[in-house]
């Protein structure tokens, strides 16, 4: 029976679900749930599918001996539009550290130029450090540090921002740094702000 009892249970626990809800949405018994967790019966081949559909994974997953790396990537999945930038070794996602590494690399991107509110305006969300080429047309979630010529829309990042110009509604972030011209109606920030030209309705420093 391999993995799949303790894997259940794992996925379950992970889910935030009780063994009764299990049963209820797979339509068996709480003693059948209770009986795969303790490895006393396997589910029915059938029910496969609906299992590994309810928590999110792969039939594969439910037999894997590191069931939380087969999950890795699906846990950031989500069905919003955000375009989502991660690195992979094998099947996990590669740690994000606030140290630029051989092990975390920075993500060189390039984004399209010629961007509008009316044609390619998007979201990204990026797992690591962010060097773009040129601007950002788009709210930007990153995970570590970012460095571009330009951003043109809502910046979230865990670390710092280089930026030669950014115009967005709100910003959020350990740090600017570096930036010509800062436009924002407000700033949440851990760290310092140097701009030559600051325009902004609201500051608000927070503790790191």
């Amino acid at each position: 029976m391999m993995n799949i009892g303790g894997n259940i249970k794992r996925l379950r626990q992970r889910h935030n679900l009780t063994q009764d809800q299990v049963a209820e949405k797979l339509c068996v018994s709480y003693q059948a749930v209770s009986k795969w967790e303790n490895n006393i019966n396997a589910p029915d081949i059938a029910l496969l599918p609906e299992i590994a559909n309810l928590f999110g994974v792969s039939i594969d997953t439910l037999f894997s001996d590191h069931p939380e790396e087969d999950s890795d990537l699906r846990s950031v999945m989500k069905e919003d539009g955000v375009i989502r930038v991660v690195q992979i070794r094998n099947k996990k996602i590669l740690k994000v550290t606030p140290v630029v590494s051989q092990n975390m690399p920075p993500i060189e991107i390039a984004f399209p130029h010629d961007c509008n509110n009316s044609t390619q305006y998007f979201k990204v969300e990026v797992w690591g450090h962010v060097i773009a080429d040129g601007s950002i047309n788009g709210d930007v979630v990153c995970h570590q540090t970012i460095k571009s010529g330009e951003i043109n829309g809502d910046v979230k990042s865990e670390g710092d921002i280089k930026v030669s110009e950014l115009n967005a509604d709100k910003v959020i972030c350990q740090s600017i740094t570096d930036c010509y011209r800062l436009h924002a109606n407000t700033v949440e920030c851990a760290g310092d702000i140097i701009s030559a030209h600051l325009h902004c309705d609201q500051i608000t420093y927070k503790h790191a």
